[in-house]
């Protein structure tokens, strides 16, 4: 995979320059050699490895054998990064290598082309089935030639969460500590439930629970227990990354900026504080370019809707009342933790082990022996309840966040024996026999958030922007842009089960103008895919977790004013228009962010 040298069409800002120009002193001083590059989203953080690396090359820090690795978690942020590094013209430097996914390049020209390139990229996964996979792609000698690698989203690269978050009490202390400023935890949920009022002056409908501004700060905010990637640690491994006494150079770039335990962890494995240092941009275009954000929430009436979430509301509370019970045979703790009841469903479900334990505690109680069937008698309808919880949550998400046809399709399918008896959920199944009625009259039915969302983007169109959607499900990203087509307006899709190649064609399309909307799924689209064309976001739905929605964020562009701008589309007075509120406000209030306002449209 020859490149042709290209000039350089990309002007870093001063603040890029500023963190390579401290890279560079510390490598020249000898001081550290592992950099982790903290920057907010949307900055250009990538770009400071390409000057960094022209500089290093410059300088002759890297010789002429000396190889560059661009590592990646995400297949289609390879491609990215790969597209970065032509337009900036590292090629000029040496051939640039992009590790394919399949067996386009046969094995023997794959080893060749990667022992002929100064640059490499590839994913963790990648990189290391192409070097002890049964077809070697790349020989392990290649590595060792490897001098510095650079890990874009290091944090995901190397930290994997595990077991239980943090005590409540010590979350409180880490949110006053972090965005109290001298606020008492009670003063900051007193601040945010202020904040949401002056949002909602002309809804009286809407209500604010002190609790669940409470315990949604406690979800957001636990910090979890981290440990080394247990996926990708063969591949750091066999890099050399973990050993402290590597002379290889690594730039690590995150926009997670608040993660402090990943940050933590990374340290401690990649050696002490002697080689590990924090690069922290500074410059006058670094306030000037650090966003601010106008979130703007459009409510889409539905009356059925609203009621149908309602009733699965109240089937939900029913079924946590007894999930409750069981918590407390177990824990003795009245209830579940907010935060963890569906890690604890699916710890009952799914753990025989828990179950047994369960089973003896009932046991104890009713003071008599059980045969196996008996016992198999008692655990039945505690799982089924469980499994009813569950089925519910996945229900709901389809019905505010898929189109009705899906809804439909699920409630249908579902066999679980504790909602079958339930005369709520057979309440819900004779509204959805009596709207199915209504949608085979009508001719080419589409549902009111469809409506509203081709409204919005037909207006947004008719401004001549370019819009990002971003959807929960993948199949909505093929209805939404098929509903797109059908109404003459250009779009495309991208999702997670595209391979990395088939994701960044689709994303060029976008790229380069040739559609005016791409409709992606959230998690494909939130970390490291930069679409500057991109002039709105639209998000489907909610996107809950306040860093995936500081990521999906970042990855649109500014105005002239510096200020992105994303809409929320939710049915008003459910779950969904609740949570994205308290998104929106939590998000500007606790990120400290420029615009302290949420527009209802």
């Amino acid at each position: 995979m020859v490149e042709e040298p290209e000039s350089k069409e990309i002007i870093p800002r001063d603040y890029q320059i500023n963190a390579r120009d401290q890279i560079v002193s510390m490598l020249e001083d000898g001081e550290k050699r592992v950099f982790l590059v903290l920057m907010p989203t949307g900055m250009g953080k990538t770009l400071i490895s390409a000057i960094t690396v022209d500089i290093l090359i410059e300088k002759e820090i890297l010789k002429k054998e000396d190889k560059i690795l661009f590592l990646v978690q995400d297949r289609k942020l390879k491609y990215q990064l790969y597209e970065m590094a032509k337009s900036y013209g590292l090629a000029q430097h040496g051939h640039l290598f992009l590790l394919d996914e399949g067996n386009k390049l046969p094995a023997q020209m794959s080893r060749q082309h990667a022992e002929l390139s100064r640059f490499i990229f590839a994913t963790p996964i990648l990189l290391m089935n192409a070097v002890v996979g049964k077809t070697q792609k790349i020989k392990r000698e290649t590595l060792d030639n490897i001098k510095l690698v650079i890990i874009d989203e290091i944090l995901d690269v190397f930290a994997q969460s595990y077991g239980k978050k943090r005590p409540r009490g010590e979350t409180i202390e880490y949110i006053e500590k972090k965005y109290g400023n001298g606020r008492t935890f009670k003063q900051i949920v007193q601040d945010l439930i202020n904040e949401f009022k002056t949002t909602q002056q002309d809804d009286d409908e809407f209500q604010i629970d002190e609790a669940k501004v409470e315990n949604y700060l406690i979800k957001e905010f636990s910090a979890k227990e981290y440990r080394l990637n247990m996926k990708f640690e063969p591949i750091l491994n066999l890099l050399g990354l973990l050993n402290p006494n590597s002379e290889k150079i690594i730039i690590g770039l995150t926009a997670s900026l608040s993660q402090d335990s990943k940050i933590d962890l990374l340290k401690r494995n990649l050696g002490s504080e002697e080689i590990v240092t924090e690069i922290h941009p500074v410059g006058e275009e670094f306030e000037d370019y650090k966003p601010a954000y106008d979130l703007k929430q459009i409510r889409v009436y539905d009356d059925w809707i609203s009621e149908i979430d309602n009733i699965i509301q109240d089937i939900k509370q029913a079924m946590l009342l007894k999930l409750h019970k069981v918590y407390n045979k177990l824990f003795g703790r009245k209830r579940i933790p907010y935060d963890r009841i569906l890690l604890f469903i699916g710890d009952l479900l799914g753990k025989k082990s828990l179950q047994q334990r369960l089973i003896d505690n009932l046991k104890l109680e009713t003071k008599k022996k059980m045969t196996k069937q008996e016992e198999s008698d008692l655990i039945k309808p505690i799982l089924s309840n469980a499994s009813a919880y569950l089925l519910m949550t996945v229900a709901r998400q389809r019905l505010l966040e898929n189109t009705l046809q899906s809804f439909f399709k699920f409630i249908e399918r579902i066999n679980n024996q504790t909602l079958l008896s339930n005369e709520q959920f057979q309440k819900i199944k004779e509204k959805i026999s009596e709207k199915m009625k209504e949608v085979k009259e009508t001719e080419d039915y589409i549902g009111e958030k469809e409506k509203r969302l081709l409204f919005w983007t037909n207006k947004l169109v008719n401004e001549d922007k370019n819009i990002l959607v971003l959807c929960r499900f993948v199949d909505m990203t093929k209805h939404l842009a098929r509903l797109m087509d059908e109404k003459g307006i250009p779009s495309t899709f991208v999702h997670g089960k595209m391979d990395g190649a088939a994701q960044h064609n689709q994303i060029q399309l976008f790229k380069r103008g040739d559609v005016k909307i791409l409709f992606a799924s959230e998690r494909l689209i939130e970390k490291g895919t930069d679409l500057p064309e991109a002039d709105v976001a639209i998000y489907y739905g909610t996107t809950v977790s306040l860093e995936r929605y500081e990521q999906s964020l970042g990855r649109i562009r500014s105005n002239v004013q510096n200020v992105k701008t994303s809409y929320t589309l939710s049915y008003n007075l459910t779950v969904e228009n609740e949570k994205s509120l308290k998104r929106d406000t939590l998000f500007l209030e606790l990120m400290g962010k420029k615009l302290s306002n949420v527009i209802k449209e």
